[in-house]
């Protein structure tokens, strides 16, 4: 009997694969999309325009962030700018305030008028005063004219002694006045200031001793004639009541040390000159009472 011939599968041509190709995809996904739920599509879409709306904020913020540095940086500039001139402005142009200075509360004399008298008269006029209290020091009210009643500077209070001092010697005081006090045995002159700093004044006043009796004698009443020899010679240190004082002695009557003349330091911000110790103490005593 005869076998019945068999057909040989015939191998698809590559059209044909093409076309089984994309049939089999555009099925696929149309099958994928009718077994996805609706819900989950629409999650998915906005998902998607989420990130996109993110992504475009995202480049906005980017763009601001970097114009706020712009104008952070700029305004930096303009703040060092400002603070700059402010304190060249501070410096240079406006006006410092001045340290007030004071060399304490005591009584005062009448007021004398720059240019109506002059050193000796004046130190002869109040030599003369019977009207002192004893044992008080007193502040001569010496001043420029009679409608502002300011009081002499350093340098004028100077001039009116017909002195000179040095620059560094004035400029380490705050302010100089001219005093005096009755001792109980004469009217004794004296020169009080306020130091502004106490090492600094004590270092001028150690460079200015040799010349201290020619600068100080006429305000301070000494006889220079008698002491022309003693300009120039060393002064010594020690304590008068238990205050650091530098004088001028000299051996006097009998040998006995004479005090020509001395500063000392009332308080660490106050130095007196006079030729009596004494009026150290007074000025002391009523530093010592007012505080």
């Amino acid at each position: 009997m005869e076998e019945p011939a068999t057909t040989k599968p015939t191998e698809p041509t590559p059209a044909e694969e093409k076309h089984l190709s994309s049939h089999t995809y555009e099925d696929d996904l149309a099958r994928a999309m009718d077994t996805t739920d609706a819900t989950v599509v629409q999650a998915m879409l906005e998902e998607a325009r989420e990130r996109e709306a993110n992504q475009k904020e995202e480049v906005i913020r980017k763009k601001q962030k970097g114009w706020y540095t712009v104008a952070a940086i700029i305004l930096a500039f303009f703040a060092l700018g400002t603070a700059g001139y402010g304190i060249y402005h501070y410096q240079t142009l406006t006006v410092p305030v001045q340290e007030s200075f004071s060399v304490g509360v005591f009584p005062q004399t009448k007021e004398v008028v720059l240019g109506t008298t002059d050193i000796r008269t004046l130190v002869a006029d109040f030599e003369a005063d019977q009207t002192l209290e004893k044992g008080k020091p007193f502040l001569i009210q010496l001043i420029k004219d009679e409608t502002t009643k300011v009081p002499l500077t350093k340098q004028e209070l100077f001039t009116f002694f017909e002195s000179k001092a040095t620059e560094p010697f004035l400029a380490s005081f705050g302010i100089l006045r001219m005093g005096i006090m009755n001792t109980g045995e004469k009217n004794v002159p004296f020169i009080i200031g306020s130091v502004t700093d106490s090492e600094i004044t004590s270092k001028e006043l150690l460079i200015a001793e040799p010349e201290l009796l020619r600068m100080l004698y006429k305000p301070l009443n000494i006889e220079l004639a008698e002491h022309s020899e003693d300009i120039g010679k060393t002064f010594s240190q020690q304590y008068i009541y238990n205050l650091p004082t530098r004088g001028l002695s000299l051996g006097g009557e009998n040998n006995a040390p004479h005090t020509v003349l001395f500063y000392g330091y009332a308080t660490e911000k106050i130095v007196v000159f006079s030729t009596d110790y004494s009026v150290l103490k007074a000025v002391y005593d009523s530093i010592l009472s007012q505080q």
